[in-house]
C-alpha cells in the first residue's frame, strides 16, 4: 500500500499531538540526525522504525493519541507519499523523508506545537466490588463475536476462553509464575495485526495500572512474559510486540484509558455503554479482544477485594469448632 502524495516539495506537516516518551527519544538524537526507516504503510497509519529499531507511527489524528505514535492533521494526510523501506531522518523535534531509491518528497514533519501525551491516570480505589462487577457485566454485553469472521478465528476463540480462564485462576492466586505462564500462551494466538491474546493482555493491564488496583501480579507478570525468550518480535507481530511493551508499563490507547476513566469516575450505565462502545470500534476484533481484558481485570479485581476483605474479618472461637 501506498499513501498519496501530492505534488511540490518542502513541504511542512505540524503535527497535532504526539507521545511524550517519543518525543523525548528524538530530543536526545543528535542536531544532524539519524537515519531511520519506514516500516509499512496503511491507510491511517505509517509505522517507522527509529535509529534504534524502537516501532512507532504517524496517524491521522481521526485516531486517538496512543503510545509512540505522532498524530498528523487529516487535512494533510494525503500529502504523505512515503512508502514501505524510504529512509527517514529522525532529528530533536522532526522528522524529514529522505526517500529511496526515489525522489525526497520534501515532507518535514514538525513536533514544536504538538501537545505531548501521555495516558492519564485512574484511579479504582473509591470503586467498591458491586460497581466493579457491574461494569464488567455491561461490557460483557458488548462483547458479541464480529460478525464474518474467518475460520481461523472461530477455531481460537475456543482456547482463546480455555487460556484467558487459566491466566484469571493464576492471577486471583497471585501467583506471579503462572500468571507469566498463562500471559505467554496467549502472546501471539489469534488473528490479525494484533492477535487476540495480545489485546485481551493490552485490556487487563489498564486495568491492572490503575491506581486502588490489586493488580501488581498482573503487571509484573505481563513484563516477565514481555521480556522472556524468544524475542517477543519472533512470537507476535511487529505491531503487536510494540504493544504489548508499552501495555507492561500501563500505557494503550486513549480510549482504553477513557473506559477505565469512565468506571473509576462512577459513570452511569449509557455513558460507561459509550465508552465500552468507542473500544469496541477498534479494528475487526481488537476492540471486542481489548474489552474482554479489561473485563477480566474487573473481576479480577473484585475477586481480590472479596478475598481481601473476608481475610480482615475476625474469626470468633466459636465458628472454628
Amino acid at each position: 500500500m501506498v499513501a498519496t502524495a501530492a505534488a511540490g516539495a518542502g513541504r511542512r506537516i505540524d503535527a497535532v499531538s504526539a507521545d511524550a516518551r517519543l518525543v523525548d527519544l528524538l530530543d536526545g538524537l543528535p542536531a544532524e540526525g539519524r537515519g531511520g526507516l519506514v516500516h509499512s504503510v496503511h491507510d491511517k497509519v505509517v509505522n517507522l522504525l527509529t535509529p534504534d529499531g524502537l516501532l512507532c507511527c504517524l496517524s491521522t489524528d481521526a485516531l486517538d493519541d496512543a503510545p509512540r505514535t505522532i498524530r498528523l492533521p487529516a487535512t494533510a494526510w494525503a500529502r504523505l507519499g512515503w512508502r514501505d523501506g524510504d529512509a527517514v531522518a529522525f532529528s530533536p523535534g522532526e522528522l524529514r523523508h529522505r526517500g529511496a531509491g526515489r525522489a525526497d518528497d520534501g515532507t518535514t514533519v514538525v513536533l514544536a506545537g504538538a501537545a505531548r501525551w501521555q495516558p492519564p491516570a485512574a484511579d479504582l480505589s473509591a470503586v467498591d466490588v458491586a460497581r466493579l462487577r457491574h461494569a464488567a457485566d455491561v461490557l460483557a454485553g458488548h462483547l458479541v463475536p464480529p460478525a464474518g469472521r474467518c475460520p481461523f478465528e472461530e477455531a481460537s476463540a475456543a482456547e482463546l476462553a480455555r487460556r484467558t480462564g487459566v491466566l484469571g485462576d493464576a492471577l486471583r492466586a497471585t501467583d506471579v509464575d503462572a500468571a507469566a505462564a498463562a500471559m505467554r500462551a496467549l502472546i501471539g494466538l489469534g488473528a490479525g495485526l494484533t492477535p487476540s491474546g495480545d489485546d485481551i493482555l493490552t485490556g487487563l493491564a489498564v486495568v491492572a495500572a490503575a491506581s486502588g488496583s490489586l493488580g501488581a501480579t498482573a503487571l509484573t507478570a505481563l513484563l516477565a512474559a514481555v521480556m522472556a525468550a524468544p524475542a517477543l518480535e519472533t512470537r507476535t507481530t511487529a505491531v503487536s510486540a510494540a504493544t504489548l511493551a508499552e501495555a507492561a508499563d500501563g500505557r494503550a490507547r486513549q480510549r482504553v484509558h477513557d473506559l477505565v476513566a469512565t468506571i473509576a469516575a462512577g459513570a452511569d450505565d449509557p455513558t460507561l455503554a459509550a465508552a465500552a462502545q468507542h473500544v469496541r470500534a477498534i479494528g475487526h476484533s481488537s476492540g471486542a479482544d481489548v474489552l474482554t481484558g479489561v473485563r477480566l481485570g474487573l473481576v479480577v479485581e473484585a475477586d481480590l477485594r472479596e478475598e481481601a476483605l473476608l481475610a480482615r474479618i475476625p474469626t470468633h472461637p466459636k465458628e472454628t469448632l
